[in-house]
């Protein structure tokens, strides 16, 4: 009787969803929300460069439907926009501008960085153009 219950357990658990962690501790998801933040200030510091809106909206899509393949709801998606979560993305921004020597006040240095990012092709570099 013990074994059948067991067995009846076990696959009561598999047969039910795995909840997956908290869409704001997902790596897959927040790197390309940091990726676009990076870009997004790369190219409102720096008059030259802009973004590739097509790749920009295609990596947005292809996130989405990674939330939905990962099953995260509604409300797990609303919390992308939680303040608390935006500062956490920021922090993330400034350790790698940090990381790469940059002080986002030189506008020079930033703008320096984003061209070497288009011109050697980077993750980044595709996703912005020089104007």
């Amino acid at each position: 009787m013990i074994r059948q219950m067991t067995y009846a357990g076990l696959m009561a658990l598999m047969a039910s969803p795995v909840m997956a962690q908290s869409i704001t501790e997902d790596a897959e998801i927040t790197s390309v929300l940091v990726d676009n933040m990076i870009v997004t200030e790369l190219t409102t510091i720096c008059p030259s460069l802009s973004a590739r809106t097509a790749r920009v909206n295609k990596q947005a899509k292809a996130m989405m439907e990674t939330i939905t393949a990962k099953g995260y709801g509604a409300e797990e998606i609303q919390t992308l926009q939680d303040p608390a979560f935006l500062a956490t993305l920021a922090e993330k921004s400034e350790s790698f501008f940090a990381a790469n020597g940059i002080e986002k006040r030189d506008t020079e240095a930033m703008c320096a960085f984003g061209k070497a990012q288009v011109a050697k092709r980077t993750p980044l570099g595709k996703l912005m153009k020089n104007r």
